[in-house]
């Protein structure tokens, strides 16, 4: 079980990290921005798209 709870952190961090740089992308005014997500699930992508765009949205980024 701690494996798995370790795993699972380290995975929201992973994620969390690519949202960042997603948004500090937008902070420069880059409009196209790609990063590498051979890591990640399509669904691990779906969050990380929806997030990047409600935190842009709500302005908190």
């Amino acid at each position: 079980m701690d494996d798995f709870m370790n795993y699972m952190g380290c995975h929201n961090m992973v994620i969390e990290d690519k949202i960042r740089e997603c948004l500090a992308a937008a902070r420069r005014g880059e409009t196209r921005i790609s990063i590498d997500c051979d890591d990640l699930t399509d669904s691990d992508i779906e969050y990380l798209q929806s997030e990047v765009r409600r935190r842009i949205e709500s302005g908190n980024y």
